[in-house]
């Protein structure tokens, strides 16, 4: 069992609406990781564009810097070489946004991404952005029995997991609905976000340093134009995965002053408010606790920070999760699935209460078994030549003999299903051949071929039309004077 973290900080220093806490956001939660949940220094990595506590005085090293590439190259390192029982975190900090595809139809709605730091430098006269898609992508490709922990401490992160995975069983907000013949289906694109400026710009946000993590919706041809090779696709595996966003839709993650201890004293420092509240979360739970029971934690921690500094704040953590298997009412944060749902943590504040939403997710979840087994693929030889043995109903030889019609047993090799001879010829003795067809006399026409109006069949293959003067046909009966007695041709 391995577990790897990897941790992105974007202050934007050459930027000059850059951030001053993203960067302490990525030593933090590496610090935490490192220190209390078992994570190895060596499989720990932080990309950051400054140093903590410094702003543009050291250059940092190029490959550890939050560009578009190192983000994405490090999340395939993170994802790579992974087995089951592993546990991964990944966490990012900076600007989120929505983008409008300019590639795309008309109406249908924006992405969310997460700004780099080297957005500005663009292709063709683009900004440079990672689409969340690109993100879910990488990470849902885990194997199974693999536990994947997010922390996105920016806006528009809500779709990074899955948009169905919330605690009260609704979709995340904001996504965008289609109609499609009349059904009404929502899409993985989300609505126009708009945010309130009053919160971060009243007085007393300000004597704290709130800062916004969000940039303005961009206008991008095809911004997943030029990614890494991933898998855009479904994933091969139903995941283990659980994501806590900043902020939900029309909401504002934001970054503020904290008080912190450095030194044995504590000093003012920027952080976000999702990452500052997690790591204090994780501390007064003692680092043993559920996804559920951090998440409680979390949401104390939010409206202790609303009361007491930024009162007209209006964020509030969202978990959302990978469905079926990630259980957050029993499964532990940052242990291996099988630990986490074999050892449900029923003294927890969260269980101890016995009421609310905590109650009622303990009732609809119970302790989750790890991950059903992937079928494994057929042995060498399974599928072979003509005649060798292997399943009868599904092949095991290079002609799959057909299945016995109803009624009829099978060979005594096997069941259609389960085993048998591949050859057909000994898995079912042969059919008796079918009667012969009757005999034709001569080239007589059956009558179903000469019921038409008022053509009547004869002997010897004749036939003859019978009609009236008021019709317009000859009275009386005659032979037709385009056949007679001749076939009827």
């Amino acid at each position: 069992m391995v577990k790897k973290a990897l941790c992105v900080g974007c202050n934007y220093p050459s930027k000059a609406f850059g951030l001053a806490g993203g960067v302490n956001d990525a030593f933090l939660l590496a610090e935490c990781l490192q220190a209390h949940a078992g994570f190895e220094p060596e499989n720990i990595c932080i990309l950051h564009d400054v140093y903590p506590g410094q702003k543009k005085s050291m250059k940092v090293d190029p490959s550890r810097t939050p560009t578009r590439v190192n983000i994405l190259h490090q999340l395939q390192w993170l994802v790579r070489n992974a087995k089951p029982g592993d546990v991964l975190f990944f966490s990012f900090a900076g600007y989120g946004l929505q983008v409008d595809d300019m590639d795309g139809y008309q109406d249908e709605g924006y992405d969310e991404a997460i700004l780099p730091t080297d957005f500005v430098d663009g292709r063709d006269g683009d900004y440079t952005v990672i689409v969340t898609d690109d993100i879910h992508d990488v990470l849902m490709g885990v194997p199974q029995n693999c536990a994947v922990t997010v922390v996105m401490d920016c806006d528009h992160a809500t779709s990074v997991i899955d948009v169905s995975g919330t605690l009260d069983g609704k979709l995340v907000e904001g996504l965008k609905y289609h109609n499609f013949c009349g059904l009404k289906a929502h899409t993985v694109k989300m609505q126009l976000a708009s945010h309130n400026r009053d919160v971060w710009q009243e007085e007393r946000a300000r004597q704290v340093k709130a800062r916004p993590r969000f940039q303005p919706m961009m206008e991008i041809d095809n911004p997943r134009k030029g990614r890494l090779p991933t898998r855009p696709a479904m994933s091969r595996s139903s995941p283990v995965a659980f994501c806590f966003s900043a902020a939900g839709h029309g909401q504002t993650a934001m970054e503020m002053q904290v008080m912190a201890m450095a030194d044995g004293k504590e000093t003012p420092r920027q952080h976000g408010i999702l990452s500052w509240c997690f790591v204090r979360a994780l501390e007064e739970l003692r680092y043993d606790c559920t996804y559920l029971d951090l998440l409680m934690a979390v949401r104390r921690q939010f409206r202790d920070i609303k009361v007491r500094d930024v009162p007209r704040m209006d964020q509030e953590v969202l978990l959302t999760y990978c469905t079926p298997l990630s259980n957050p009412g029993m499964m532990r944060a940052f242990a291996p699935v099988d630990a986490g749902a074999k050892l449900p943590h029923m003294g927890s504040p969260a269980v101890s209460k016995g009421g609310g939403i905590e109650a009622a997710v303990q009732q609809q979840w119970p302790p989750t078994p790890a991950a059903p087994a992937v079928v494994p693929p057929p042995p060498p030889g399974y599928v072979g030549s003509r005649g060798a043995v292997g399943g009868g109903g599904t092949g095991g030889s290079g002609a799959a003999p057909d299945r016995p019609p109803p009624g009829r047993p099978p060979a005594s090799g096997g069941t259609g299903d389960t085993g048998g001879l591949g050859n057909q010829d000994e898995a079912w003795p042969p059919l008796p051949p079918p009667p012969p067809p009757p005999p034709v006399s001569g080239n007589r026409r059956s009558s179903s071929e000469l019921v038409h109006h008022n053509i009547t069949p004869g002997e010897g293959g004749s036939f003859s039309v019978q009609g009236g003067a008021g019709s317009g046909g000859c009275s009386g009966s005659r032979e037709a004077w385009y056949g007679g007695s001749s076939s009827g041709g």
